[in-house]
């Protein structure tokens, strides 16, 4: 088969084959790198290939600045969200009765969680639904069953997600627990529920305690 029998992609794949085959082809004829010229990504006008590689290397820096700073900020989050979760452990320990409990509970966990309210709520039979499957969504989306009980808690807020947990208490009775934040990205449905139940089983132990 010729060359010109040959579609464009299969006539480029030979040229690129043939020149990783050569890599001395540029070295003895550096005048091609000179000549060759390619279009700016950023403009109309055309630029060579060294230039083009400048581009490529500037953007390539950028991307990678750019995924470092991601990783600095979520490591900056992450140390935060540690030492807020270790005041509220401290809190729970030291709290001697219901009502220090509760109150540690609703305060660490705003901390922890960056969130404007957090309310235990009063036992109620339907939170033990909530028990392997907590609410982690929109409050658009929360069961009205829920909603009806944080009416007390919404005010004139526009909430824009929500998480609602059960704590399992004495006697198989279940308490409530509710997170209402206006960020619509704190509690979405791809989020994992492993670390809001651990949270609900801690805030669980320290009411027991207590009640014992």
């Amino acid at each position: 088969m010729s060359a010109t029998e040959l579609s464009q992609d299969e006539q480029e794949a030979l040229v690129a084959q043939w020149l990783k085959a050569c890599p001395g082809f540029f070295e003895r004829h550096a005048e091609v790198l000179q000549e060759v010229r390619l279009k700016d990504p950023n403009s109309d006008r055309a630029i060579s290939l060294q230039e083009r590689q400048m581009h490529l290397l500037r953007s390539q820096n950028q991307e990678l600045n750019s995924r470092l700073n991601e990783m600095l900020r979520f490591g900056s989050r992450n140390d935060k969200t540690q030492v807020a979760m270790v005041a509220w452990l401290q809190k729970l320990i030291e709290a001697q009765d219901s009502q220090q409990v509760n109150g540690a509970i609703e305060t660490g966990l705003s901390s922890v969680f960056e969130v404007e309210v957090c309310k235990v709520l009063p036992v109620d039979p339907a939170f033990e639904a909530l028990l392997e499957h907590p609410i982690c969504q929109p409050f658009a989306k929360c069961p009205d069953v829920f909603k009806e009980k944080l009416v007390h808690l919404q005010g004139n807020h526009d909430w824009q997600s929500i998480a609602v947990l059960a704590i399992p208490l004495e006697q198989n009775r279940f308490a409530g627990l509710a997170l209402l934040s206006k960020d619509g990205e704190r509690f979405t449905e791809d989020m994992g529920v492993f670390y809001l139940r651990q949270i609900a089983g801690l805030a669980a132990a320290a009411l027991r305690r207590v009640a014992a």
